[in-house]
């Protein structure tokens, strides 16, 4: 009896043998699938998480994800996008099989779900082009229902994937906007105009609407970081408002000190471009600029402070000294074409002479001369506006034996350069009206 092999299937069936185990072991994989999930968001909960369990961990979920789908609803899918978002999680398997979830049950996904699994996977920096696209077409049948936190973590996360939403969902959210302007709030008043901006979506009705928000919100509930994307965002469209500038500055007059150096560079060039100023704001900036330590600052802050506070006329020989002497402290080859022209011109602009910077950047522009017009033509205008080209004879070059000896040789083979390179790429791209406009002014001032 014992020996049957029917009876030995049974008893193994009775004992939770391999026959009788596969529902059982079925089982056992989906609540595996939701305890590594469960795993993971607890583990973004703590501080100073284990990122290498943290990676086994999602590993393990992206290959038993795509199986178990039915074990996972909405808000699972939520808390499991935030958690690889904090942890840094970039598990390309698993973010697949997750949209693959939201792509198949769009429709049960309540809107709050909708927009923030688009932001943590944009915080991740992972582009799902089917997905964006997907949620962009069903929010915005239905964007008169999203919260301006809805709002602000979907317009930032098309915004930082650089993927222009083919609906018609960025204008839905501006009329939405229309409707709850009062409930936006400081941070994600930032965060919505700086997201519009950067998907060059210049729509009035947002920046209308956000201008009666930063007017009723109360300075306090903004970080200085948030009025410095706010006024970024009107420069960058070119969104005249002076007033809501001016209001803007007035929230920043007494806490200049916090302000990173990027901060006080973006702001001097956001008024400067919109031709603004605030008299208070300014006179604390320029006063922090003489007499901080300004190695903080990049290279290209740098110059584009002390370009727009030229255009501005804002500031005297105290504050250009210091800018001007921490930029010749740079290294020659740190300086990029655009950030000499912007450096000449601020020179040229603000009447103060620095000889030690002047040659930095005449040896730096005609050592490698830009291929782009723009820089090249600014430059060399500069340089001619700063009566600078006798330092030409510095520059060692081997003179053609077609170049004539009298006169200044040297300075008049180094802008020869200079024309023959515009000739090239005016042949290879014809220039602009504008482009033409400014070969023209370089030729008359030469």
């Amino acid at each position: 009896f014992a020996a049957n092999p029917v009876v030995r299937t049974v008893q193994r069936a009775l004992q939770g043998g391999p026959s009788a185990g596969k529902s059982k072991a079925t089982s056992c994989q989906k609540e595996r699938a939701l305890d590594l999930s469960r795993k993971l968001v607890e583990l973004a909960r703590r501080r100073g998480s284990d990122k290498a369990a943290a990676a086994n961990i999602a590993h393990a979920l992206a290959r038993s994800f795509k199986s178990e789908f039915s074990t996972f609803q909405a808000q699972d899918v939520v808390q499991l996008a935030t958690a690889l978002q904090k942890l840094r999680q970039k598990n390309v398997m698993l973010l697949d099989a997750m949209a693959s979830h939201v792509l198949r049950g769009i429709v049960a996904y309540p809107l709050y779900a909708l927009c923030n699994i688009p932001n943590c996977f944009a915080r991740l920096g992972y582009l799902h082009r089917q997905l964006m696209d997907a949620v962009a077409s069903h929010v915005s049948e239905r964007a008169d229902k999203l919260t301006p936190v809805d709002i602000a973590s979907l317009v930032f996360a098309y915004a930082e994937l650089a993927h222009h939403p083919r609906s018609n969902l960025l204008e839905a959210c501006a009329e939405q906007l229309q409707n709850c302007y009062l409930e936006v709030g400081g941070p994600n008043c930032a965060i919505i105009l700086n997201s519009y901006s950067r998907l060059s979506e210049c729509n009035p009705t947002v920046f209308y609407s956000l201008s009666r928000s930063v007017v009723h919100t109360p300075p306090e509930s903004f970080e200085v970081h948030h009025i410095s994307l706010i006024m970024n965002a009107y420069a960058k469209c070119a969104v005249r408002k002076s007033q809501t500038m001016n209001v803007l500055g007035d929230f920043l007059t007494e806490r200049v000190h916090e302000l990173s150096p990027q901060n006080v560079s973006n702001i001097v060039h956001a008024f400067s471009r919109l031709s603004c100023y605030n008299v208070q704001l300014f006179q604390n900036l320029v006063t922090r600029v003489a007499s901080e330590d300004l190695k903080a600052y990049k290279l290209y802050e740098l110059g584009v402070l002390c370009h727009n506070l030229a255009k501005l006329k804002s500031g005297g020989p105290t504050v250009y000294n210091a800018m001007f002497g921490e930029l010749a402290t740079r290294p020659p080859e740190a300086w990029e074409p655009k950030a000499v022209a912007q450096v000449l011109d601020a020179l040229r602009r603000s009447t103060f002479r620095h000889e030690a910077l002047l040659a930095i950047l005449f040896h730096r522009f005609f050592g490698n001369l830009p291929k782009a017009v723009h820089p090249l033509t600014q430059a060399s205008w500069c340089l001619i506006e700063l009566d600078a080209l006798d330092r030409a004879k510095d520059l060692k070059q081997e003179l053609p034996d077609d170049e004539p000896e009298q006169g200044f040789p040297e300075a008049r083979y180094a802008m020869r350069r200079v024309f023959e390179l515009l000739e090239g790429l005016d042949q290879a791209a014809p220039f602009t009206p504008t482009q033409r406009c400014h070969v023209q002014q370089l030729i008359r001032a030469y």
